[in-house]
């Protein structure tokens, strides 16, 4: 489906980052968010490439504010289904499942390229299914899922309100990059899951 070479501006650095890549940004000010979200911003601004936007409902609303002030039609890319927005709801197996059905119908579209960009944080909901555990199983999930699609899955974490051991056993174990200052560098601490959740695909 794709060459193994292929790389895509990342945006929260200067740095080219392959297809099928999954990576960590941790934040805890509103520049280092606004870095972040601009990963998806380089997806939104190319018609080529299709974006999935996940997390908890202040975030998304966040990241969706940001985007207003540089995309003058943000609500013509969310019609054409080119922006889709997934809600923190559900267990991984469900969440794993959903997200591979908008990954799915990117590529049917012509999608080129999938930028996920997922936020966790603590919202006025709480963490679906299990909590902690579950947020290790979708992220293990993910890793896995990416590597089937022509993505790059950046997941953002708010270190204000993030646990400790969600921070070392979900951020930093399950991210095969992670950004480091201004720069993407192979994350020493991730640790592959041999018994990573496989993902089901959801109803089309």
């Amino acid at each position: 489906m794709r060459a193994p070479s292929d790389e895509i501006a990342l945006g929260i650095t200067n740095d080219q980052v392959a297809l099928g890549s999954h990576l960590i940004h941790f934040w805890q000010n509103e520049e280092e968010f606004e870095r972040g979200v601009r990963f998806l911003d380089l997806g939104v601004a190319n018609e080529s490439q299709y974006c999935v936007l996940f997390g908890h409902d202040e975030a998304n609303h966040r990241v969706l504010e940001i985007l207003r002030k540089t995309c003058g039609d943000l609500d013509r890319v969310l019609q054409e289904g080119r922006l889709v927005i997934l809600r923190r709801e559900s267990s991984a197996s469900v969440t794993l499942a959903n997200i591979e059905a908008a990954f799915a119908a990117a590529v049917r579209k012509g999608a080129t390229v999938i930028r996920y960009l997922g936020n966790l944080g603590v919202g006025q909901a709480a963490l679906p299914g299990r909590g902690a555990d579950e947020v290790v199983e979708l992220e293990n999930g993910a890793t896995a899922l990416g590597r089937r699609y022509p993505s790059v899955i950046v997941c953002m974490y708010d270190i204000n309100t993030v646990s400790g051991s969600l921070v070392l056993n979900a951020g930093f174990g399950t991210h095969p990059l992670a950004v480091c200052g201004h720069a993407l560098r192979q994350n020493p601490y991730f640790t592959p899951d041999e018994n990573a959740l496989p993902v089901r695909r959801a109803a089309q």
